[in-house]
């Protein structure tokens, strides 16, 4: 059984980083409660749109039941403080003081329920002097210097293509829910988690800050072994336009990448800085003497640590992704089977998601609304006066939820 089986969460969030959280929690077995505005936000918006669908906001939203509610409304306030007592896990990646605001701040929710554990994901956290600034992934990752790394010297930063600062935020976040769920397991109670996007992202550099805070010099300036492009840790151009990627830094490594591109007299170079220029240039003839898949060939199975540089499709063509747990799906009523990437968790550790229906999904919300005390009558007058929308509702607020009790 997974870990978090009987763990409830409610999800406030809207923004990758609070939505990865959610999703990560759901995937070791909590039941995903998600909370949207009734206004599409920008998630729902980016592109690829099909269908006017969104595939961005869909690719992560996998065994989680959905409620929109117009929380400017005090019904809509009401019937979230009646959900409380149900849940173990507020997420929120509001603006700082945005739940507070709208009477759901966690001394609000957490005198309705003392066990509840609230997390709060925001670009500087909680207490610190820019808690107001409004920031995206990319603001971040400039700030922290992270951005600065992803470049040639004297040359344009470039963007990473993954939201570096979003995937760390979410991650440590699902990671603080589950020290705080063992804390309250042993009797710490609830309590309000801060986690920083800033911080997240300043974590990813540990190894590296460790280096600048002692040297007080740039990774160009202080000849660290990392992150630069070493002769024998670097991609290469093969004959197609493709490249390959050497990472061959232990010496037993090194000597059999020699060997394998058949050039035994470079390997001594390596021990000597000035000559890795040199290197880098001869290596990089070699590999330019062939394509990619003969090299892909050539070096399949020697374990030196190269590997082809291959696109997304090539990945998900040719590694067992199934076979391994990591691909579920999401049925969605317009744009059909949503294949989703889970969590590399263990998979004794992860649940297994059942096929997603609007009538599971509304079922399941059914339940906790009647556990909060709202009938069939009163789900009825919530639906048709627009305070809530259920899933499968959407089009005929007034279809009897009597009918699925």
């Amino acid at each position: 059984m997974p870990p978090l089986t009987g763990i409830v969460v409610l999800d406030f969030t809207h923004m990758l980083p609070g939505e990865l959280c959610a999703a990560i929690l759901s995937d070791m077995g909590a039941t995903v409660i998600r909370v949207e505005s009734h206004t599409p936000g920008l998630a729902h918006k980016l592109p690829p749109i099909v269908d006017g669908e969104s595939l961005f906001y869909w690719s992560i939203q996998r065994d989680k039941s959905r409620i929109k509610v117009d929380l400017k409304t005090e019904a809509g306030l009401t019937l979230i403080k009646k959900l409380i007592p149900q849940c173990d896990i507020v997420i929120e990646n509001f603006r700082t003081g945005v739940m507070e605001r709208l009477g759901l701040g966690y001394k609000t929710l957490s005198s309705i329920n003392p066990e509840l554990i609230y997390i709060s994901v925001t670009g500087h956290g909680q207490d610190s002097d820019r808690k107001d600034e409004p920031v995206h992934d990319l603001n971040l990752i400039a700030e922290t210097g992270l951005l600065s790394l992803n470049r040639r010297e004297n040359e344009r930063p470039v963007l990473p293509s993954i939201p570096i600062s979003d995937y760390m935020s979410g991650t440590l976040g699902a990671l603080s829910v589950l020290g705080a769920l063992l804390e309250r397991q042993n009797g710490g109670g609830g309590k309000q988690l801060d986690i920083s996007m800033f911080d997240a992202s300043l974590s990813s550099l540990n190894v590296l800050g460790s280096m600048v805070l002692y040297t007080r010099k740039t990774p160009n300036e202080g000849g660290f072994a990392y992150p630069r492009e070493l002769p024998n840790y670097n991609t290469y151009e093969c004959k197609d336009g493709r490249f390959l990627a050497v990472a061959s830094l232990e010496r037993p490594f090194w000597k059999v990448f020699c060997q394998t591109i058949n050039r035994p007299d470079i390997e001594p170079l390596i021990d000597d800085p000035s000559k890795e220029d040199t290197l880098k240039e001869t290596i990089g003839k070699e590999i330019k003497s062939k394509t990619l898949a003969d090299w892909t060939r050539i070096f399949h199975g020697t374990n030196c640590c190269v590997s082809p540089v291959k696109t997304l499709n090539e990945t998900f063509e040719t590694y067992p992704l199934a076979a391994r747990g990591m691909l579920s799906g999401l049925q969605h009523p317009v744009l059909g089977n949503v294949p989703q990437i889970l969590m590399p968790v263990d998979r004794q550790l992860r649940k297994n998601h059942a096929p997603e229906t609007k009538d599971r999904r509304l079922s399941d919300l059914l339940s906790f609304l009647k556990n909060a005390g709202y009938g069939p009558e009163e789900i009825d007058k919530l639906t048709v006066s627009g305070i809530i929308t259920l899933p499968g509702l959407e089009e005929n607020p007034t279809l009897s939820t009597s009918k699925q009790n």
